[in-house]
């Protein structure tokens, strides 16, 4: 079964050539359409913070230094019959950069297209398993009591939409059962309205969009990837913390683990009344994410102190319902769903991710004490069976720094 991932960019394109929105604003929305289009990909993925708003995640204090322990990765693995090179891999998947952490080491860090370590990479949907880490933390402050309880006690404006009385956790779990669609290249798909409206032409809020959807499906029954819970769990934790979500996760994450960068977090509007968009969009550099994946990896230790609860790591990061278990998500394939993060297979590996269209990742496989951190600009959205190969990398790579 096919994935599908945000955006829909020929709706987004589009708009560029629209008569009808005012001059002042067409400029605006000409540039931030133009920054994804196949030709200028690859160097607006390190600078979409030029054409849209946002709010900046402040780094401060010391910078937590990542030892280097660096060598070439000569790897190979096994897809389809066939041997692989990781060589032949980072080209076909629009690699821009490239980084493995071993043992809290950096064993290879690599740059493609004119980036280096100081370019802000745009997450896409890596930017959801921050938006649920704060809900843990917001959990864990007493803000939530619970995840089973409805978002409704919490976003009264949700209700008589499709997210009344919808716990939490199905929100968690793609499974919100709200009427919501997500399909790559049609204009008419529910993630090119949103993405239009709310960031494009920004002529309505990400809170106001939410509030107009309907129900598709019981909550808790289905899992279906709509980047609108995000987007719900973004206006959750803005409500319950009084916070912005760029402002709560340079507090408790961004400075605590010592970042050596600000990062931005796009929002839906200019200024301070401006909604970060949850389901994306943080820009970061390459180390910085590694940071994060190190974070989960040590199950939410930064030296001595707890940042995030030991027992929300094992929440987010294990299937919690029967419609996320492992080879029930998508017919075919063995992965499965926790809070915000994807599971690439059962077993002893218990290997984790967050992943974002056209190929982000930041991986954790806690087997081979390992984290890697790819980012991309590659010319699809997505491709499951490119997804499935570049996890089979990752395991191969982990196997044979086990063996050094």
């Amino acid at each position: 079964m096919k994935r599908k991932y945000t955006f829909a960019l020929a709706s987004i394109l589009a708009l560029a050539a629209v008569a009808t929105v005012r001059a002042d604003d067409a400029s605006g929305i000409a540039k931030r359409a133009a920054m994804i289009t196949p030709d200028t990909r690859a160097q607006s993925f390190r600078s979409m913070d030029a054409a849209f708003p946002f709010h900046v995640i402040q780094r401060g204090g010391p910078v937590a230094e990542l030892p280097r322990a660096e060598r070439k990765l000569d790897v190979t693995y096994s897809y389809s019959g066939q041997t692989h090179t990781l060589d032949d891999l980072l080209a076909r998947s629009g690699t821009q950069g490239f980084l493995v952490v071993k043992d809290g080491k950096v064993v290879e860090e690599r740059y493609f297209n004119g980036a280096d370590e100081t370019s802000k990479f745009t997450s896409w949907s890596v930017g959801k398993s921050f938006t649920s880490t704060l809900v843990g933390l917001a959990l864990a402050d007493g803000k939530i009591k619970s995840v089973d309880d409805p978002i409704t006690d919490y976003l009264p404006e949700l209700k008589g939409s499709g997210y009344d009385t919808v716990p939490i956790k199905d929100i968690l779990e793609m499974s919100s059962g709200v009427k919501f669609t997500e399909e790559y290249g049609n204009g008419q798909s529910d993630v090119s309205i949103m993405w239009n409206a709310t960031m494009v032409q920004e002529s309505q809020s990400i809170r106001d969009y939410a509030k107009m959807l309907g129900r598709a499906e019981a909550p808790g029954t289905k899992f279906v990837y709509r980047s609108v819970d995000t987007a719900v769990l973004g206006m959750l934790v803005n409500r319950v913390t009084g916070e912005r979500l760029a402002d709560m996760l340079s507090r408790r994450i961004w400075q605590p683990l010592g970042m050596e960068h600000d990062a931005t977090w796009l929002t839906d509007r200019s200024g301070p009344e401006g909604l970060e968009a949850a389901f994306c969009c943080i820009n970061a550099t390459l180390r910085d994410y590694a940071r994060f994946g190190l974070l989960f990896l040590h199950r939410g230790k930064s030296g001595d102190r707890q940042l995030v609860p030991e027992k929300w790591i094992d929440e987010a990061t294990n299937p919690q319902s029967p419609q996320v278990r492992y080879g029930h998500l998508f017919r075919g394939t063995p992965i499965g769903y926790g809070y915000q993060w994807w599971l690439p297979a059962a077993g002893d590996d218990h290997p984790y991710t967050a992943e974002g269209v056209f190929f982000q990742f930041v991986y954790v496989n806690p087997k081979y004490n390992l984290v890697i951190v790819k980012t991309s600009a590659y010319d699809d959205f997505w491709s499951v069976p490119l997804e499935i190969e570049q996890f089979l990398a990752f395991d191969a790579i982990g196997r044979a720094l086990e063996k050094d």
